[in-house]
């Protein structure tokens, strides 16, 4: 039975090839936009899902209160979660991090013996405290993740930049010059490499120098005891298994008195501290300004809705031609009927054939997905993929879509279909009822308000962005020129240029 609803299915597809290609094209975009907007969210929602310790591990925020106004930072001063796990019981260990703030590149540079000097500028650096790598989860190539940044002046370094640097030597234990605005100038032992993992995380580091042996070693040590200023760093901590997270919060405003009170008092502004959970940094914790900018989760409610209103589209495309063609398949219908035919075999058969259709649609969409990744990851930022290895279950999520989007589109055809009168029908005196017509009627309006509204937001995202790239920033970009200035010398030595 099942042999023969399958030719039945084929037999029709070959037949009406443009009505097949018309629906089979329209679930095919339908699934492929739901594909791309799910791997979008789903990449969204799994920031530092792999930490091993990420239960554990809270991120240490501080909010300002000037003249009765709150403002949230996820910063705090370089002596304060050192303070607090010598206060608090609950705290295991902790750590720092802060970013390279006054570059937007540092200079590397590796000469090997009697070789040329090899030079790269290189982002997303940041100095790290040497119990950084005993919480955080880094699946380190070489080195010792529990050593790597016990000693002053070591570096640990992403497996590009080794690459870049070393070729393919073993990066451990040589010397690399750091020009660094913001920690000086040093040479800097390596004593890790690490493999990135391809899961997202807020902290995007492609290099970690340590905080002893450098520049801000010694301003942290000439401003130790201010608990006031110096909002520099990320700080995190490590709570032990079963802490109370209120009840340690609680504890926050007399430790705040204790060791900032009588500053931020002279100063004219309060603060207190509060806690993050590091799997809700990105997108719960509301702060801009953090290690990587944190996520919407308005956003991604916005895309979700897109995704489920385009898809739904494409069902309601699907019926409303299905059921408009339903006076071409009367005839058979009323003939099966004739000669035996169940309502409930009809209905198996011609949501059997909407779920073929369906089927095929999404081997179209897997296909489109893949060739629109590159594109979509280049508008997005992301580096988003889908291969059957790595992600089996969401692929296996999305062919449940869409068998289920078959039979959901399938479902008014069939019973529609399947109700016909075989008297009626091989007398020709089919007619659309009443409710049909209204019903498809409807489908179309609903389909075309939900078009009109998309197309309209896609507009007024376009005019702002068009705005944004042309907006009159006050003076002529061609005739500007930045030139970094990366060290000491060279910002003695910089003179005014003049452009004709």
């Amino acid at each position: 039975m099942i042999k023969t609803y399958f030719k039945i299915a084929w037999n029709n597809l070959k037949k009406n090839k443009i009505f097949s290609f018309i629906n089979i094209f329209g679930l095919s975009v339908g699934l492929a936009s739901c594909m791309l907007i799910t791997l979008y969210i789903l990449n969204e929602i799994s920031y530092d899902r792999y930490q091993h310790k990420g239960d554990q591990i809270y991120q240490l925020g501080t909010t300002f209160i000037k003249q009765g106004e709150e403002m949230h930072m996820p910063n705090t001063p370089a002596p304060m979660v050192q303070a607090m796990q010598m206060e608090f019981p609950e705290v295991e260990q902790t750590a720092r991090l802060m970013g390279l703030f006054a570059e937007d590149k540092t200079l590397m540079q590796y000469k090997e013996k009697n070789g040329e000097p090899r030079s790269f500028y290189e982002t997303k650096g940041y100095l790290a405290d040497s119990t950084f790598f005993r919480m955080f989860t880094y699946h380190f190539t070489e080195g010792n993740p529990v050593t790597a940044l016990n000693e002053p002046k070591t570096v640990v370094l992403s497996e590009e930049i080794a690459k870049k640097l070393f070729g393919d030597q073993p990066a451990l234990n040589k010397l690399v010059h750091i020009s660094s605005s913001t920690n000086g100038d040093n040479d800097f032992l390596v004593t890790g490499v690490f493999k990135p993992y391809d899961k997202p995380s807020h902290i995007d580091g492609r290099f970690f120098l340590s905080v002893k042996g450098g520049d801000i070693e010694e301003y942290i040590k000439e401003n130790g005891a201010n608990f006031a200023n110096n909002n520099m760093f990320f700080s995190y901590l490590q709570l032990k298994p079963g802490s109370d997270i209120k009840n340690l919060q609680a504890k926050f405003p007399a430790f705040i008195d204790k060791y900032a009170g009588k500053d931020l008092k002279a100063q004219g502004y309060g603060k207190k501290q509060f806690l993050t959970a590091l799997k809700d940094i990105h997108l719960r914790s509301g702060m801009d300004k953090n290690v990587t900018p944190s996520g919407s989760k308005t956003y991604l409610y916005i895309l979700a809705s897109i995704a489920f209103f385009t898809l739904l589209i494409a069902c309601i495309n699907f019926m409303n031609l299905s059921t408009a063609r339903s006076s071409k398949r009367s005839a058979e219908v009323g003939i099966r009927k004739v000669l035996g035919a169940e309502k409930g075999s009809l209905v198996r058969q011609f949501l059997g054939e909407s779920v073929f259709m369906s089927l095929i649609a999404f081997v179209f969409a897997f296909t489109l997905t893949e060739l629109l990744l590159p594109a979509f990851n280049s508008v997005s930022g992301k580096d988003l993929s889908l291969s059957f290895s790595q992600d089996s279950l969401i692929i296996a999520v999305f062919f449940l879509l869409s068998v289920i989007t078959g039979l959901f589109a399938g479902s008014y055809p069939a019973f529609y279909l399947s109700s016909f009168k075989p008297i009626s029908v091989l007398k020709g005196r089919l007619s659309n009822s009443l409710a049909a017509v209204s019903l498809r009627k409807g489908l179309v309006v609903f389909q075309f308000i939900i078009s009109v509204v998309l197309i309209i937001a896609s507009v007024v995202i376009t005019n702002q962005m068009h705005y944004l790239r042309s907006a009159d920033l006050g003076f002529e970009k061609e005739r500007q020129v930045i030139i970094p200035l990366r060290s000491g010398t060279a910002k003695i030595c910089m003179l005014p240029i003049k452009m004709n």
